[in-house]
């Protein structure tokens, strides 16, 4: 192979790897079920206000550090959110106030929401979306891990 042909390949490899990364580098919001989590490895673990206060202190850097990640969180569940048609959610703030907001992963749900009552402590391995639009911070496809 000429040292031209070689240069051709390489850079054609460059370019698809790059386009191969940029729906994911300019994706807004992840999936609301990804059973993905079930066996993704923790990236951070934390409490609840610690997460919620990394968003506070600098949105921009906390999307990119958290965005995607499996993260591990734990917080004491202020109320629980199962309306019909939405995923249940696991509130870890007043339903009138920001904070951190978890949806659970549709499968194991009722047996999450089974063994967490409202006012107890409980740890959550989830995908980290980041600030939704009513300013609370968004976890999707939550487990106990």
């Amino acid at each position: 192979m000429t040292r031209l042909a070689t240069v051709k390949r390489l850079l054609l490899l460059v370019t698809v790897t790059a386009l191969a990364a940029v729906p994911v580098a300019c994706a807004d919001h992840l999936p609301d079920e990804d059973l993905r989590i079930l066996s993704a490895p923790s990236g951070a673990k934390l409490s609840t206000d610690d997460l919620w206060k990394d968003f506070q202190k600098d949105p921009a850097v906390a999307r990119r550090q958290y965005f995607g990640v499996a993260v591990d969180v734990s917080g004491k569940i202020i109320s629980i959110d199962v309306a019909q048609g939405k995923p249940a959610t696991i509130l870890f703030t007043p339903a009138d106030q920001h904070g951190v907001r978890a949806r659970l992963l549709e499968e194991r749900a009722a047996a999450i929401i089974k063994d967490a009552p409202v006012f107890t402590r409980i740890t959550l391995r989830c995908f980290c979306e980041g600030m939704d639009a009513q300013q609370n911070v968004l976890l999707k496809s939550c487990i106990k891990p």
